[in-house]
């Protein structure tokens, strides 16, 4: 029964390459055709307020964990993704503020 965890991975990669075979393939039909594939990689400039709105959010997942830590004294590992959390999320609200002072 320890096999299946040498199998979910090897699954998971073959996945992974079937999907670009894939990909790849329609890229090369739609070139044969004549057409111009979209570019993937192409996405519109993030806002500010995107960044603030997943700043807060990942900052909230770490007091989340905090809190859980403190009411429920769990696992004392629960600490790290905590601490991580937030200061991610505090350094990435600060970052918008700064980017918003320096750009006026």
């Amino acid at each position: 029964m320890e096999w299946i965890w040498i199998l979910i991975p090897l699954a998971g990669i073959a996945v992974g390459i079937v999907a670009i075979l894939c990909e790849h393939r329609e890229k090369m039909a739609m070139i044969a055709k004549g057409l111009i594939p979209p570019e993937k990689g192409v996405s519109k400039p993030s806002r500010p307020e995107d960044t603030l709105r997943g700043s807060l959010v990942t900052a909230a997942i770490g007091i989340a964990f905090l809190l859980a830590q403190l009411v429920g004294n769990l696992n004392g590992w629960l600490l790290v993704p905590a601490f991580l959390l937030i200061a991610i999320g505090g350094a990435l609200i600060a970052f918008v503020f700064l980017s918003r002072r320096l750009s006026t």
